[in-house]
């Protein structure tokens, strides 16, 4: 058996749980699963968010208005250029991450 969760497993477990399944032990440990993956991806944006503070200080302009023109052609390409935006697309992805962990 392998240790990785596939589609798969999680289409079972919600089947499972549609036809009215519950057991007290798995619906805490998918809670604390949740609940620190919450913990990790704030941890992690908040990293993210110091380092695009810098980046924001440094060149004077919002990171949205430095994102805006990166995405238009319009952002110089050097490799301050390329790593803020990476970091603006990890704060994307841990946002969007975040709304669907917490059920938003």
């Amino acid at each position: 058996m392998s240790a990785t969760i596939t589609q798969q497993d999680i289409n079972r477990l919600e089947q499972l749980y549609t036809a009215g399944f519950h057991d007290t032990f798995l619906d805490n440990a998918l809670r604390k699963v949740i609940a620190r993956q919450i913990e990790r991806d704030e941890q992690d944006l908040t990293k993210v968010n110091a380092a695009l503070t810098r980046f924001e200080r440094q060149y004077g302009t919002t990171s949205e208005e430095f994102w805006q023109r990166f995405q238009a052609g319009n952002a110089p390409d050097t490799a301050d250029a390329m790593e803020w935006n990476a970091l603006c697309k990890t704060r994307e992805r841990i946002a969007k991450r975040l709304q669907i962990l917490r059920g938003a």
